[in-house]
């Protein structure tokens, strides 16, 4: 699942892995272009790992800028990022 922005500044991701995981950052500060970005890297930073859409079949039309900035892409929780060989972190 890509990225959703929920109510603006409310990011969200959930576990292409198992389906049940999911995290949420709320920024209601920040435009939602910087949110993405800085909640891409608080889930990074607490184990979420993500395989880049430039790897999946239907991404070749994305820049990868795009595919950076928006987080597309699969999402795996810190326990499915072990279990599941990823081509790109």
């Amino acid at each position: 699942m890509p990225v959703a922005v929920v109510y603006d500044a409310h990011i969200r991701v959930l576990c292409d892995g198992c389906g049940t995981e999911s995290a949420e950052v709320y920024a209601a500060k920040d435009m939602p272009v910087m949110a993405t970005v800085a909640a891409l890297r608080k889930f990074q930073s607490v184990g979420w790992r993500r395989e880049s859409a430039r790897n999946l079949p239907h991404s070749a039309v994305r820049s990868r800028a795009d595919v950076d900035r928006t987080g597309w892409g699969r999402w795996y929780c810190p326990k499915c990022a072990g279990k599941v060989p990823l081509a790109a972190c």
